[in-house]
């Protein structure tokens, strides 16, 4: 007997594979979701009261690699079930499944096995070896059944287990454990038989299912072909005689109506069919009598009808009738639940959003043009609020944009709980919301409404395991004092909320004449913004930076200004934010790194040392594809030596996409640049960051140098960045240090450097020229005289001798 093709199949390679047997056995891996969690969660446990009861450094270490990695494959199994492989999905979709799988499978099965070995190496505890084995044992038991549906993993995992399980049993010594190894050894060949056995009979009653779903298929089809017509119809069909008696009708009719096949005979009347109908609960606010007189009607009518009946649980049955020539008439039924449905889900989706439920930006329009009209009929008062979110980009940036929103869910949840049942949520997009509030008589009434918005929002919310704070800045509008028409209000409530943010965010403010010009002068300096560059605007101060031990300049910070024609010197903290938000400051990063490079050749051309010139990177220009580009072109356009270009990111823009941040700063490394951590403290990184990062310097921010001899905190902290500074050999940089004292403070902890203004304010080019040559020179002199002191008292020295 030749074997089948279901076990041909399943001695050869995935290649072989239907694509829908490989999709089924690479989705297989993947469930269920609770044993997974189970396993890993009580692998984990055990790990960890190993690590407790040993207090050992290594089983402790590799105790957090193995949580790392199953909270991992958590997120893996996470985001597998939101996009899980699909009916005709691509090989390369279903093969990359597989890899992940495989390579979390086998990193847990690594670093447990490397526990278990550690822990016959580092601790001498027969409990403990116990512990860790049966944890192991147990967890490969169920790990081979699972993944057996594809045997190479199972077979990676047991033997990443075992062995080091083994090899521990057998470096201990001891006839016990030297059993206990062959035991085991044995028990790995074992589980490796099963595997392979296991997988080879998943993958053949998968393909003989396929095998018999086809042949099954196949012979269905054989047999619809020689039945009639209406067999074949995805309708339900029936035909009447003149006399409105029933001629033929096909199974599908009964399957629409839940009625058993053959259910509705030749020779039955209408009335007769409907009672069978509403026997079977299809239509139980309806009886058969008022049925038949309205079906009985259409078919003494003689007349196409198409027309809608909703039945029991909700579904919606087409019936579409035609008449024939010599009387009676062929009615056609379709269950068109599923349409309907679709057809009222994307009306939903049209004007709601689906991640909140909340009414999207279209009905909100509706419905405050709505408001607006009503308003003026009744002369009635309302409120728009419009409410966004500080703080969102960074969790959402941080955490996964899952994280971010689970989070928006929660706030749409809260600010609903926040008002009455006659006014209206809406989310416009991203992290902003806006309020409909009616009946509104005085502004009090919205005030409680907007401290219990910033008190909603601001109640810490878990997600993902992780606790996250966001804050709310709130701006409101009132019709008809600050607006007449939705477009009005919205655009004011708008400007207010942005007056909240530049005042310190998580506060209110209510539109007025100052907002509406603040809301002016944005717009002034977004659109001059536009033309800075162009027209020459834009100049770069410098601020020094000095050597506290030694007093020598180091280096000096590039500082963007804008003179603007009308307003003057423009605020780099009134710009930059303008810049980032619209996208302008690539353009003008790119002219800053540019000018800045340029201008420190400039100097060593007027006959200064070298200076190293540090320039700041935004956000947007730090994930700009470009800028390793850019950075090459201006070192290239200007001759600068890598060595003498050091460029300042933050903490928050390292930790958003650490799978950005770590190649490029490698790459930027690798060229000679040097990297800075600005502001450090301020944000969220740690020293496990700063270890992997390949910085040179770190910035301590002026907020902890500004009071740094008088809060405790702030000494604290400063203490502790020099610390760290000093462990892992980093360059240590104090910002906005304005007395002697901070200085001090700072050369008595072993600051490296120092900058503001007590050494310097910022300056334009030819001032800094100027400051550094006559700072030199100052210093010359100060030398000089500090020498031809010292001659002078060796000369009375040797005079007194003489004498």
């Amino acid at each position: 007997m030749r074997p089948s093709g279901a076990w041909r199949l399943a001695r050869r390679g995935t290649a072989a594979l239907p694509a829908d047997v490989h999709a089924e056995l690479v989705a297989a891996l993947f469930t269920p979701v609770p044993s997974l969690v189970l396993g890993w969660s009580c692998t984990v446990l055990i790990a960890v009261v190993v690590s407790l009861r040993t207090d050992n450094l290594v089983l402790t270490a590799i105790t957090t690699g193995l949580a790392a990695i199953a909270v991992a494959r958590l997120v893996l199994v996470l985001s597998y079930r939101r996009h899980p492989i699909a009916r005709g999905a691509e090989a390369a979709t279903v093969r990359r499944w597989e890899r992940l799988w495989a390579l979390g499978a086998c990193a847990f099965a690594g670093v447990l096995g490397l526990l278990c070995l550690a822990a016959f190496v580092e601790v001498d505890d027969p409990v403990t070896h116990l512990l860790v084995d049966a944890a192991t044992i147990g967890y490969i038991a169920g790990a081979t059944a699972r993944n057996s549906v594809r045997p190479r993993v199972a077979i990676a995992q047991t033997v990443l287990t075992l062995l080091p399980i083994a090899a521990g049993a057998l470096w201990r010594g001891g006839v016990a454990y030297q059993i206990f190894a062959v035991v085991t050894l044995l028990y790995t060949l074992a589980a490796v038989e099963l595997a392979v056995t296991l997988g080879r009979r998943s993958l053949r009653h998968r393909l003989a299912h396929g095998e018999k779903a086809a042949l099954a298929r196949s012979l269905a089809a054989q047999n619809m072909r020689f039945e009639a017509a209406l067999s074949n119809m995805s309708h339900g069909l029936c035909m009447f005689d003149r006399r409105g008696r029933l001629v033929v009708s096909n199974r599908r009719l009964c399957e629409i109506y839940g009625l058993p096949s053959g259910s509705f005979r030749p020779g039955m009347s209408v009335r007769d069919m409907l009672v069978r109908s509403v026997e079977a609960g299809n239509h139980p606010d309806r009886s058969a009598a008022e049925l038949a007189e309205f079906f009985e009607g259409r078919l003494v009518g003689g007349m196409p009808s198409c027309s809608k009946m909703e039945i029991a649980g909700g579904r919606t049955i087409q019936l579409s009738q035609w008449p024939i020539e010599d009387g009676g008439a062929v009615v056609l039924f379709e269950d068109v639940t599923e349409r309907e449905q679709a057809v009222a889900r994307a009306e939903w989706l049209a004007t709601h959003d689906d991640m909140t439920g909340l009414p999207n930006r279209t009905l909100f329009g509706r419905t405050l043009d709505d408001a607006v009209a009503a308003a003026r009929g009744d002369g009635g008062r309302f409120a728009v609020m419009f409410i966004d979110l500080d703080r969102f980009k960074f969790i959402n940036d941080s955490l996964g944009h899952a994280a971010g929103d689970l989070l928006l869910k929660e706030v749409a949840v809260r600010l609903a709980r926040c008002v009455g049942a006659d006014d209206v949520v809406s989310r416009l997009g991203g992290d902003e919301f806006v309020m409909l509030l009616r009946g509104v008589h005085e502004a009090e009434d919205v005030a409680v409404v907007a401290r219990a918005v910033l008190a909603a929002v601001a109640e810490p919310i878990v997600v993902l395991g992780q606790e996250c704070s966001v804050t709310a800045s709130i701006g409101v509008a009132f019709h008809p004092t600050d607006g007449h028409d939705a477009e009005t209000l919205t655009r004011n409530a708008d400007a207010a909320m942005y007056m909240a943010k530049d005042e310190g965010r998580s506060c209110v403010r209510v539109f007025s004449p100052v907002i509406e010009r603040r809301s002016f002068e944005r717009l002034v300096l977004e659109a001059g913004l536009r033309g800075a560059l162009e027209r020459d605007e834009l100049v770069l101060h410098y601020q020094p930076k000095r050597r506290i031990a030694t007093g020598d300049i180091s280096g000096v910070e590039a500082l963007v200004r804008w003179r603007h024609p009308a307003l003057g010197l423009v605020s780099p903290a009134r710009f930059v934010p303008l810049a980032e938000e619209t996208g302008l400051i690539v353009p003008i990063g790119r002219w800053v790194l540019a000018t800045a490079c340029a201008q420190a050749v400039a100097w060593q051309r007027q006959g200064l040392a070298p200076l190293r010139v540090a320039v700041n990177l935004s956000p947007r220009q730090f994930a700009d594809e470009t800028l390793l580009a850019d950075i090459e072109a201006a070192l290239a356009g200007s001759g600068l030596p890598p060595d003498l270009l050091e460029l300042e990111i933050t903490e928050s823009m390292v930790v958003e996409n650490l799978g950005h941040t770590l190649p490029l700063l490698t790459a930027l490394r690798e060229r000679g640049v040097h990297l800075a951590i600005d502001d450090f403290g301020t944000g969220y990184s740690s020293m496990a960051l700063v270890k992997q990062f390949p910085v040179d310097t770190i910035k301590i921010d002026r907020s902890f140098i500004r009071d740094v001899l008088s809060n405790p905190e702030d000494t604290a902290i400063a203490e502790a960045v020099l610390a760290l500074g000093k462990a892992l050999d980093l360059t240590i940089v104090a910002e906005g240090v304005e007395t002697a004292a901070q200085e001090a403070f700072l050369r008595e902890r072993g600051c490296d450097e120092m900058q503001g203004y007590l050494f310097s304010r910022p300056l334009p080019p030819d001032e800094m020229a100027a400051f550094v040559t006559d700072y030199e020179l100052s210093r010359l002199k100060v030398l000089a005289a500090g020498q031809e002191g010292t001659r002078n008292r060796r000369g009375r020295t040797r005079r007194a001798g003489k004498a």
